[in-house]
């Protein structure tokens, strides 16, 4: 231990740098883990990973990609976390079933299986749901509009290699020429073996969903029509930076309308000085985002996601007169902190430090093993905090007294050396 501190600290200087380091770091932990706001979390009433969703009160104080946010239990524990954000569009497949009239067997010959089209659907494809099974089966398909007479669609297929090794069922897609019949006919070639396990029928389909958005209160509305200017301007002032993704349109009159405009975003960046920048800097500052509001297609602005604390709304009007908007409504995509919660647990989410850096839990590699559906928890109103209390975790600790530890060695050796030095100058 003496040679590796030999080596460590064999000048003076080296041991003030060290005391500086040992000062630098307690000056690191000790400001990475003071917030200026918090906010108590509803309590959970099951156990297991369940959402808590983050309010816009919340986000607007957070940085960008919300890395200075931390969950905390009764006892000051930090609760590892995943970040989850809604997107704008989710594309999803929907297996829709058809009415399976009958399936009918005859032993050592065949079976036939009769499926409903009744809105008369152009098809191309049925998915069956069949139970696995080891087999080959040869079919034809046929369609009718009467049940008598029956005209083929597939001559000759073939359904084989039916096994699912994550499931006891398989789905197994059967295509022929486009046909819009109310029935089809499907026959299967049962002389080698027994019937197959058929379970349903049906199509895939696939549908949009749009993404869940929350609402950003809105302090205070002031609006300005223009008769010289021929344009409406709109002022939205929020009580704290905001994110805000969308706005959403009420207009209520004329019936008919086309209207060009945009937003001009007062970003919240901090301005920069030099003279060379200027023009960068009035950018973010006044970022104008283009839009257009028609009748014919829903009164909704898409916004970049940069953080503001206002916003002005440009409509121009032409000769036309100035549109009645009965409400104009921010909203953000819903963003969640999932975590692994008890019940009857008190749980605060403590954030605002831009000093702090993005977490890095286990959790990050097991999200595949998480619930697509989960419990929403709300939060209460954010609380600013009038004293920075640091939260250290054991690991912060463990490195401030590693730290202390290791400059008192110093000092000690050092101590030591300098008093051997004058013993041997005495004796001289």
């Amino acid at each position: 231990m003496m040679k590796l501190l030999h080596r460590m600290l064999p000048t003076t200087s080296k041991l003030r740098a060290l005391l500086g380091l040992l000062l630098l770091t307690c000056a690191q932990v000790a400001s990475a883990q003071q917030y200026d706001w918090q906010a108590p979390v509803a309590t959970p009433t099951q156990a297991g990973y369940q959402r808590i969703q983050l309010s816009p009160e919340i986000t607007g104080r957070l940085q960008p990609d919300l890395s200075d946010l931390r969950l905390y239990n009764s006892n000051g524990q930090e609760i590892p976390y995943l970040l989850q954000t809604e997107q704008p569009v989710q594309y999803k497949r929907l297996f829709r079933t058809y009415d399976i009239i009958s399936y009918t067997h005859r032993q050592g010959c065949c079976s036939e299986l009769l499926i409903s089209n009744q809105e008369k659907r152009r098809l191309n494809n049925i998915s069956l749901l069949i139970g696995n099974a080891d087999v080959r089966k040869e079919v034809k398909l046929s369609g009718s509009d009467n049940r008598q007479d029956w005209y083929v669609l597939k001559e000759r297929d073939l359904l084989y290699a039916i096994n699912n090794r994550e499931s006891t069922a398989e789905v197994k897609l059967l295509d022929f020429p486009l046909s819009d019949y109310r029935y089809f006919r499907l026959q299967l070639n049962d002389s080698t073996s027994a019937p197959l396990n058929i379970l349903q029928a049906g199509y895939y389909d696939t549908y949009t969903e749009a993404g869940k958005y929350t609402a950003i209160p809105v302090q205070q509305v002031s609006r300005t029509d223009s008769v010289s200017a021929k344009s409406t301007y709109i002022r939205l002032q929020f009580a704290q930076p905001v994110y805000p993704e969308q706005l959403e349109f009420t207009v209520s009159s004329p019936q008919l309308y086309y209207r060009q405009g945009h937003v001009q975003l007062k970003t919240t960046e901090p301005r920069q000085r030099r003279r060379s920048k200027r023009r960068k800097r009035r950018e973010q500052q006044q970022r104008l985002i283009p839009f257009v509001l028609s009748s014919n297609a829903p009164a909704i602005v898409v916004l970049p996601r940069e953080k503001v604390k206002e916003l002005t709304i440009v409509i121009q009007n032409g000769d036309n007169q100035p549109l009645e908007i009965g409400a104009i409504k921010p909203l953000q995509l819903n963003r969640y902190l999932v975590a692994d919660l008890n019940p009857g647990e008190t749980y605060t989410l403590r954030f605002s430090n831009p000093k702090v850096g993005a977490p890095s839990y286990d959790l990050r590699h097991f999200q595949d093993s998480i619930p697509a559906s989960l419990q929403v928890l709300q939060t209460r109103k954010p609380e600013m905090l009038q004293e920075k209390e640091p939260q250290q975790s054991s690991g912060s600790t463990v490195a401030i007294w590693a730290a202390i530890a290791l400059v008192t060695a110093g000092l000690a050796y050092m101590t030591v050396r300098m008093l051997n030095e004058m013993d041997k100058k005495k004796q001289v």
